[in-house]
């Protein structure tokens, strides 16, 4: 009697969780590095409009401010709906996510979020925050963010990738080559 009661519910959780892995794209953890998965808009930064999650990747040396790779880490998004679609979005989504990130060590007034960069003449869109670092330094820090966006309908998801590094962005840098294997990996060419 047991066995054919737990069958339908076997079948609703298989799929459920295939259409888990379906609508999800996992941003992979290379070898040594370390891993951070959590709800969108995170905790520090509650007061963002936009639902869904965030993973984080940190590498070895994003804590040391002489490694190559001191605050350098890919970020993705995976939001409901078709929205971070305009400049003013993006914007306020990093500026408030840096904001919260100092919990109130920086003045606001005293980020600046250039995005004038625009498409590089590769096809890059590269934002630049002149920000503040509260882990290592304490200090002002600058930092480039390399930006992918898409939206699926079938799924009514937008997905973003931020690749983020205080390196200069520079396609020949050792670092930025590293960050943008990410991009492949998440379904961005």
């Amino acid at each position: 009697m047991r066995l054919p009661l737990l069958i339908p519910i076997l079948i609703t959780i298989f799929m459920s969780n295939v259409s888990f892995a379906n609508d999800f794209v996992t941003l992979p953890v290379p070898e040594g590095w370390r891993m951070e998965n959590t709800a969108y808009p995170p905790p520090w930064a509650k007061s963002l409009p936009w639902k869904g999650s965030l993973q984080l990747r940190f590498p070895k040396g994003f804590f040391d401010k002489d490694d190559d790779f001191f605050w350098s880490y890919p970020i993705l998004y995976q939001l409901h709906g078709n929205v971070i679609k305009t400049d003013e979005e993006l914007k306020r989504a990093l500026l408030e996510y840096d904001i919260g990130l100092y919990g109130g060590r920086y003045p606001k007034e005293k980020v600046t979020i250039d995005m004038s960069n625009g498409k590089h003449a590769k096809g890059h869109s590269v934002v630049v925050i002149n920000g503040y670092d509260p882990f290592t330094t304490k200090a002002s820090l600058r930092t480039w963010i390399h930006v992918d966006r898409r939206y699926d309908s079938k799924s009514d998801r937008t997905v973003i990738l931020l690749l983020r590094s205080a390196q200069p962005f520079n396609l020949d840098n050792p670092v930025w080559k590293e960050l943008r294997t990410f991009r492949g990996k998440v379904g961005f060419k």
